[in-house]
């Protein structure tokens, strides 16, 4: 991201150095407002503990899934509603009767049989001629921007990940989206629930180096366990008793917590990027068992930027989430970048969630000398005089160049907004291959 212009510098000095309210809005519901109610933990289903909670809903007559889940920031899981033909003892009839009130399909052989099926791309869905309920057949999708026409169809809405990109543009597990603009350290992500107590920490760069994600630091506060990355090279190191070791796919376990490394320096479609994927674990004594906590996935760059998110297997796990990546929508004033494409965008500094220096956080001296030359360029933002925005055709260039790779209006249409600003502020194409592999990760 290149230099922002000096009218938004005196807006932000003007705020006393400010960029929003401070005060949160109630957690309420899952509705990207705040935590889950009862009446959704109820409805919701854990088809498996590799998915997300799926809430199942019935659209109206013509609407799509993408619609249909998108009151409340939740995206449709196609893969899942194709699979509820018997899942966990639950199939369509049973599920729509449910959604119906009581009123059963008709035509309807439960519970492995579906009457009529067809390859449509409307199902799982509820004929509004006869009440008729059908499936797909195996070799169709379950597709979620596919408007119903005449029936209601079935979709599973589930919990969008927690993600940072980029600049970064921070997309919360409770439905807060914006772009932070402020160089330093900072709690991206914690969980805190006896007996672990997990810290993800984030370093972001100064202006010349565009905002983004330079370094990852994840702890577990109860045993020490320590893992580290950093954009120079990519590679999650360990620390041990005799200095820091690189990490393989391996079981790291230490204490109640374990981190179950799946997947390190994977390359991934053009442009390269290395992927790394693991789960973070804990023990419950209570169960005699160990059960999944987190799924933290990274895409790194050599030499330029890390993207991150984080995705919850356990929707009643929020109540115990702080950080960044746990934070709602905020009461907050909007400081438009003067473009009618861009004027949603939302900036904040985040200065409640900044911690101290790398290295007293328990990271690498190695960490930490890169990070110091990344982040000297940290409070440009706030009183360069040359700054830089983006004209009406150069916002319509990089519009362009982001639909040849990104959904403009489906459930990514956020991301499609972070990669026009990003490309119009000194990104370029490459960004956009970043942020569809990113995604589809």
């Amino acid at each position: 991201m290149a230099t922002i212009m000096a009218a938004l510098a005196m807006i932000m000095m003007m705020l006393q150095m400010h960029l929003v309210s401070s005060q949160d809005t109630p957690d309420t519901s899952m509705d990207g407002s705040g935590s889950c109610s009862d009446a959704e933990e109820i409805s919701a289903l854990q088809l498996s503990s590799q998915q997300a909670m799926c809430e199942w809903r019935l659209g109206t007559l013509g609407q799509s899934c993408t619609s249909t889940c998108l009151p409340d920031s939740k995206i449709c899981d196609p893969a899942q509603q194709k699979a509820l033909r018997g899942v966990d003892g639950v199939d369509l009839n049973t599920r729509v009767t449910a959604l119906q009130g009581g009123t059963e399909c008709t035509n309807y052989d439960p519970p492995t049989k579906v009457i009529n099926e067809t390859t449509n791309h409307w199902a799982p869905y509820v004929s509004n001629i006869n009440g008729q309920c059908r499936m797909a057949a195996s070799g169709a999708n379950s597709a979620c921007g596919q408007n119903g026409n005449n029936v209601k169809r079935v979709c599973c809405c589930v919990d969008p990940p927690a993600q940072v990109d980029n600049d970064p543009h921070v997309h919360t597990l409770k439905g807060a989206h914006y772009t932070l603009l402020r160089s330093g350290n900072f709690l991206a992500w914690s969980f805190s629930k006896d007996p672990v107590d997990w810290h993800l920490l984030a370093a972001y760069s100064g202006a010349r180096s565009r905002f983004t994600t330079q370094s990852l630091l994840l702890l577990e506060k109860q045993s020490g366990q320590t893992l580290e990355m950093t954009a120079e090279d990519c590679l999650w190191q360990t620390k041990t008793e005799n200095g820091w070791r690189k990490v393989q796919p391996e079981l790291l376990l230490q204490g109640a917590a374990s981190v179950d490394v799946q997947e390190v320096d994977k390359h991934t479609r053009d442009p390269l990027n290395l992927e790394s994927v693991m789960v973070l674990q804990m023990s419950e004594p209570e169960k005699s068992g160990v059960r999944k906590v987190a799924r933290l996935l990274i895409h790194c760059s050599p030499s330029k930027y890390l993207n991150f998110k984080v995705k919850m297997f356990d929707t009643k796990d929020l109540d115990y989430v702080g950080g960044e990546l746990g934070s709602a929508p905020r009461n907050q004033s909007h400081l438009s970048l003067l473009s009618a494409k861009l004027s949603s965008m939302v900036m904040q500094t985040d200065t409640e969630f900044q911690v101290g220096s790398w290295a007293s956080l328990g990271g690498s001296e190695a960490a930490a000398d890169f990070l110091e030359l990344k982040q000297q360029a940290g409070m440009a933002l706030l009183g360069t005089e040359t700054t830089q925005t983006c004209t009406e055709a150069e916002e319509q260039e990089a519009e362009k160049i982001c639909a040849k790779h990104l959904p403009k209006d489906d459930d990514h249409a956020e991301v499609f907004i972070d990669c026009v600003y990003d490309v119009c502020h000194g990104g370029g194409e490459e960004d956009a291959l970043s942020a569809a592999a990113f995604i589809s990760a």
